[in-house]
């Protein structure tokens, strides 16, 4: 068991080029494409015996990142820390790691006995080396040197590339916002995007950024050259290796084929057993090896629904009992919702962001948070707000108007209370809407009849979104509802960036100043007894003075 730290980790795939012509001396080499950044600066700390899954949409780097922990993709730039070792140019056979794929990977003229032992009988173990007189031997450490100096090797490398890295790096970043902007549909949005485009300094950014890639790799150089002088001085304990026996082999086969109940099967071949049963003999493979960290890589997506539902309780269940690190990726949110301890979102290489299940639920940072996880899909709303005496009045696309009440509401980012209006996208999910008296009239375009629960596709302005109800309704296409709002889940982004304009706690200061500013006005209206003379203003004629009457 260990704790995992990710440090800055980069993965680039370098430009692919393409050779044409014929002819000795007339080969021509194009370009075929630009260096691809799959993940940029992935950090994060995992904790020993956690279970972290990796979920988001295909692309997202998901998986590059987690077969970089495995060793099976070079990292680019940035540090990797199994323990407190560092791990980036160490071989993938000694991380001490244990990976299950998407496709079981089972030897088909094996039995399951077979292909559990098979990584142990072809793995060597270390052991003490001994003099023939049985004392452990000490001395120069020549494996532990041929090591670090090609550590070292690998690591002048990637100081020597860092510029080019950092160039992908910053173009990377440039495209990404060119392609948002082109696929922007508003207006005043494309404009923001392409200022923040014209704005970038490309070459400023690039030294920027190789500086710092040169920086880090520089300190792990210094460090793994420390190590090296004091192992070419240092006298340390020897280690032989050897092979598993055939007994420790067998009891360790047996003991995890009794965990994940496939005694029995154990005599069978792979062509024999249901794809549940195969994934458990995938997993018994990795489980023998006893080691410090579990990676699953979407290993329940080749199952049907239900069986899927079963394997996933009984995952959770095997990382309960060996309380052992597990890393898992998915795409499915609802397997990240239901095993993980803590979810990394990503999205284009980037962290979106890192938290429980709950917190990701309840309190997402920005609008692709929000909208990916949760089913059905969170509802967003394109809305104008402005505070007023303690209210959130927000304006929908069709002029429609509610007011919400700021002390019921997260707090909200103060530059959005400032009175005047502003365009947010407003999100909720369809949970905690519900049909009233009163509300937002929309129009009933689809029903669907879950059991006892009901799905109501409603439209406002050739948009739909989806109300959830806890009850039968018999409500028609075509017919106008009116949706009421649970003030307390609503949640608030901005336009341009898609941040969340919310705080997690409810505590609007500025409503509650500006609440108390206007009933200590009335209050001093209504103690002060004299009244001010109202001025008449330049367009209002003065009253003409009453004539006297005549005495008879």
């Amino acid at each position: 068991m260990a704790s995992l730290s990710l440090k800055h980790v980069r993965k680039v795939y370098p430009a692919r080029h393409k050779s044409s012509g014929k002819g000795k001396g007339k080969t021509k080499v194009a370009r075929v494409n630009d260096d691809f950044v799959a993940v940029k600066d992935f950090s994060m700390e995992i904790e020993d015996g956690e279970f972290i899954v990796f979920v988001g949409p295909s692309g997202c780097g998901k998986s590059t990142t987690l077969r970089m922990i495995a060793g099976l993709e070079d990292i680019t730039s940035g540090e990797l820390y199994i323990g407190d070792k560092l791990m980036n140019n160490v071989e993938p056979r000694d991380r001490d790691i244990a990976m299950v794929f998407q496709s079981y990977a089972l030897y088909p003229h094996m039995t399951s006995y077979d292909n559990i032992a098979f990584g142990l009988r072809m793995r060597k173990i270390a052991e003490p080396k001994r003099d023939e007189f049985g004392n452990e031997v000490v001395g120069i450490d020549d494996k532990k040197i041929k090591e670090l100096k090609k550590q070292i090797a690998k690591t002048e490398k990637d100081i020597a590339s860092a510029e080019k890295h950092a160039r992908a790096d910053v173009t990377a970043h440039i495209k990404r916002l060119a392609a948002e902007a082109k696929r922007e549909t508003d207006a005043e949005a494309k404009a923001a995007l392409e200022a923040r485009i014209a704005a970038i300094d490309a070459e400023g950014d690039i030294v920027k950024r190789a500086d710092l890639l040169k920086a880090e790799a520089q300190a792990r150089c210094d460090k793994l050259t420390a190590d090296l002088r004091y192992y070419e001085s240092t006298p340390v304990q020897l280690y032989v290796e050897r092979h598993y026996t055939s007994a420790e082999i067998d009891e360790k086969v047996k003991w995890a084929a009794g965990i994940l109940g496939i005694t029995e099967l154990l005599n069978s071949k792979p062509s024999d057993m249901s794809g549940g049963q195969r994934q458990r003999i995938a997993l018994g493979r990795a489980m023998v090896r006893g080691p410090k960290v579990f990676l699953l890589d979407e290993p329940l997506s080749n199952l049907d629904a239900k069986l899927r539902t079963a394997m996933r309780s009984e995952i959770v269940k095997l990382h309960n009992e060996l309380k052992t690190t597990f890393i898992y990726v998915t795409h499915d949110q609802i397997e990240a919702m239901t095993m993980g301890t803590r979810i990394v979102v990503m999205k284009d290489g980037f962290v979106q962001q890192i938290d429980t299940p709950t917190n990701l639920f309840d309190f997402p940072q920005n609008k692709f948070v929000a909208g990916f996880i949760g089913t059905p899909q969170m509802n967003f709303f394109d809305v104008t707000a402005r505070a007023s005496g303690g209210k959130l009045n927000v304006t929908f696309a069709d002029g429609q108007t509610l007011s919400f009440d700021l002390k019921n509401m997260r707090t909200v980012r103060e530059d959005i209370l400032d009175g005047a209006e502003h365009k947010v996208v407003m999100g909720a999910r369809g949970e905690s809407i519900d049909i009233a008296n009163d509300g937002l009239a929309v129009s009933v375009s689809i029903k669907e009849v879950l059991g006892d629960n009901t799905h109501l596709f409603v439209k406002l302005c050739d948009t739909e979104y989806i109300v959830c109800l806890n009850d039968r309704v018999a409500y028609a296409p075509g017919e106008v509802v009116k949706l009421a709002f649970n003030e307390k889940k609503l949640h608030f982004f901005d336009v341009e960036s898609g941040e969340s304009l919310l705080g997690r706690e409810f505590n609007n200061k500025a409503s509650e100043a500006a609440a108390r500013a206007e009933s200590a006005a009335v209050g001093a209206e209504d103690e002060n007894p004299v009244k001010a003379v109202k001025k008449p203003s330049a367009t209002t004629k003065p009253k003409a003075a009453k004539k006297p009457t005549a005495k008879a």
